[in-house]
């Protein structure tokens, strides 16, 4: 399998990128280089202007360290090592089929006895995954459990945990793991492809062989939900039912390599993924140039309340998923605001960031509430942008 490289030079890049990392910096297997640069972060093409009166405009140039990214989503195989490890040491919880912190309150994520969607198991002893999802993404996780997942890693590295778990503060100036910022999520998404700016991770045209998308037509589209599809499973290769086990009736499925230039699989679709950054609507208009680090606090969505934000689309809804690489997505839209509503097309990957100078969260004040900016403006949605998946009578935004 060949991979184009997106921007010329990347491969010096790279290397050069590895090299600020110190040897006890070094990631983990799984985590690809993401070199420094600057990039005009926003949307190129204009595509969100008439769905939401576009938050992620002004285009604005971004300047960001090096840093490292897991290569695809977190699994439910790995998280589910994270569980027990924890539970070994008696830093969660279990109530009621749903995992907490030990001494919190903050829901990490969800078990199978509390959402019928959730890959985890529990019997009273230890966790478990079902349905042969071990290499799929992790879903009905929150942020929070995401977060800690990354302390997780830290620790596992001999590396400073960078949440603090009293109040889930990051410290972005140490090396460590922990969420992607939005504008590290959106540069590493590119794979380098800045002239032109692309819609997509791979380019302009949508292409259904390369990312799990509504009606994308891949054999995990049958059974129980979520139709999630195993991590990187749009490499390019022709696979097999015989050797997968998909629920699907296709005997076979060739996929077309969907992976972008840095070598980051599932930019686009399969579920979304949390970024470090609560979302605020208006954050384009005063985001700093270098590292932009989030605003202390998000804007706040019809319960009043902030969200973090997640980004690059899922199998579940939407023309492509939502997937533009520019789009931008408060998580209250995609969580259990409502019954229908479980965090079944959400999940995270983490990054590996070297230390750099010290920042404070921009806007410190929350942003003012402007209707007109909010994706959750009360119009009716076009009809070729309604769900087209089961269990999806709640409404859902535009993208």
């Amino acid at each position: 399998m060949t991979r184009p490289i997106a921007a010329a030079g990347f491969t010096a890049l790279a290397l050069l990128s590895l090299s600020v990392f110190s040897q006890s910096t070094r990631p983990t297997t799984g985590f690809v280089a993401i070199p420094a640069g600057s990039f005009e972060m926003g949307d190129h093409q204009g595509l969100g202007a008439s769905d939401h009166g576009n938050d992620e405009i002004p285009v604005h140039t971004v300047r960001l360290d090096a840093f490292q990214m897991q290569a695809t989503h977190v699994t439910g195989e790995q998280y589910c090592r994270y569980l027990n490890a924890a539970l070994a040491k008696r830093l969660i919880r279990v109530e009621q089929g749903l995992v907490y912190p030990a001494g919190s309150r903050e829901l990490l994520c969800e078990t199978r006895a509390a959402s019928r969607y959730s890959p985890i198991g529990w019997d009273g002893a230890k966790f478990t995954v079902l349905d042969a999802r071990e290499n799929h993404p992790m879903v009905c996780v929150r942020w929070h459990g995401a977060a800690a997942y990354c302390n997780f890693l830290s620790t596992e590295q001999n590396l400073p945990q960078l949440y603090d778990t009293a109040t889930w503060a990051c410290d972005l100036a140490r090396p460590g793991y922990r969420l992607p910022t939005e504008a590290e999520w959106e540069y590493a998404a590119r794979g380098g492809q800045h002239q032109p700016y692309r819609i997509f991770p791979w380019g302009d045209q949508p292409d259904t062989a390369k990312a799990n998308w509504p009606n994308s037509g891949d054999p995990y589209e049958a059974g129980p939900l979520p139709w999630t599809t195993p991590v990187a499973f749009f490499n390019g290769q022709l696979h097999r039912k015989a050797d997968i086990h998909w629920p699907g009736l296709q005997e076979t499925c060739q996929t077309a390599d969907g992976a972008n230039g840095y070598g980051l699989f599932d930019m686009a679709g399969n579920v979304w993924q949390w970024v470090n950054d609560w979302y605020a609507c208006d954050y384009y208009r005063a985001i700093p140039a270098a590292n932009p680090p989030g605003t202390a606090t998000g804007s706040p969505m019809p319960d009043g309340k902030p969200y973090r934000g997640v980004r690059g689309g899922s199998w579940y809804n939407g023309e492509y998923g939502h997937s533009r690489v520019s789009n931008r997505n408060p998580s209250y839209f995609r969580g259990p605001q409502d019954p229908d509503h479980p965090y079944y097309a959400i999940g995270f990957r983490p990054v590996l960031a070297a230390a750099r100078a010290a920042q404070s969260p921009a806007g410190e004040a929350p942003p003012t509430q402007t209707v007109g900016l909010f994706r959750n403006s009360p119009k009716a949605l076009p009809a070729r942008l309604h769900p087209v998946r089961p269990q999806a009578q709640h409404r859902y935004l535009p993208d």
